[in-house]
């Protein structure tokens, strides 16, 4: 997996692709996590376009900083989801802990949304 970052405006955008399997590709994302969530910004905007699966130790990752960053006030957002083993949403996988954004021009919406409830 490669993992690209850019500091927006009012977001950090992390964009996942996907590459060859790597033992190490848990250890991306919470490498770019961290990262993310030291920038100061108030929503994390997580670009899954370029995964075809999200492994289950990825989702636990996912899990664990989305309550992490929601303690400290700042909105994770999951965007374009890939599909999850067993066929169930992210949503669902996560028991509706992790935001989730079709689109990235969605993703401002939902993180906003979820402030507001």
């Amino acid at each position: 997996m490669q993992v690209y970052r850019e500091v927006l405006p009012n977001s950090y955008l992390v964009i996942l692709v996907e590459s060859a399997p790597a033992a190490t590709d848990t250890g991306l994302l919470c490498n770019a996590l961290r990262q993310a969530s030291r920038s100061g910004k108030g929503q994390i905007w997580l670009d899954c376009s370029g995964l075809s699966v999200l492994s289950s130790d990825m989702l636990l990752v996912l899990t664990r900083y989305a309550a992490r960053l929601r303690r400290r006030h700042t909105s994770l957002v999951v965007c374009h989801p890939p599909t999850m083993p067993a066929g169930t949403s992210l949503v669902q996988a996560s028991e509706g802990n992790i935001l989730v954004a079709n689109t990235l021009l969605d993703a401002e919406l939902v993180a906003t949304q979820s402030v507001s409830e």
